[in-house]
């Protein structure tokens, strides 16, 4: 019988399968480093990008900060001026006011009745005065309450008092103003005219 020893040849296949097992484990790592080396550099150049995309942010985040500045101080001045106009308007109603009511009182007395004080202070307006009859007093009162700019007239005092031999009827009289009323009127008068 012949003999054949067989464990040089099992030894030499086990050695090629560990060789094609060492290949393949050294292609899987090379692969898989491939791979990790490809993924961080797709990681790294979308790092990038987004580093640019944060410094073009941050830019525009700068602008956008001086326009808001320069937009709050356009509002701050536009504040101001419109408080300078509110003034403005206030001086001109108080400058023209007073004269538009006097000139309503006075259109509106009526004969025989006379005026000895006129008060107007904070939309309140008092007037004192003369006349031969209560009549009259009532004619007046009426007129001043059919004016726009006069209103809730109201008569707080008379009396019949003698004064140089002649007996007179003297009144005093509450109502309330109002200026923007008495400025239409003047403007409505003005564009008739």
């Amino acid at each position: 019988m012949i003999r054949i020893n067989l464990l040089p040849v099992r030894e030499a296949r086990r050695v090629a399968e560990v060789r094609q097992q060492g290949t393949l484990l050294v292609i899987a790592v090379a692969a898989a480093l491939l791979v990790a080396g490809a993924i961080h550099i797709a990681k790294l150049s979308q790092i990038s990008r987004t580093r640019k995309n944060m410094v073009s942010a941050q830019a525009e985040l700068r602008s956008l900060d001086e326009v808001r500045k320069e937009v709050e101080r356009f509002m701050a001045e536009q504040k101001e001026i419109e408080g300078k106009l509110a003034v403005i308007a206030a001086l001109e109603k108080s400058r023209s006011g007073p004269v538009r009511i006097m000139d309503e009182i006075a259109t509106r007395i009526p004969k025989r009745l006379w005026l000895t004080n006129l008060n107007m202070q904070e939309g309140v307006l008092r007037l004192q005065g003369m006349s031969l009859d209560a009549e009259i007093v009532a004619a007046f009162m009426t007129s001043l309450a059919e004016s726009p700019s006069i209103t809730s007239v109201e008569l707080e005092e008379t009396k019949l008092e003698k004064t140089d031999g002649l007996k007179l009827h003297t009144f005093k009289m509450r109502s309330a103003y109002r200026y923007s009323d008495a400025a239409a009127i003047a403007a409505g008068e003005a564009t008739d005219g």
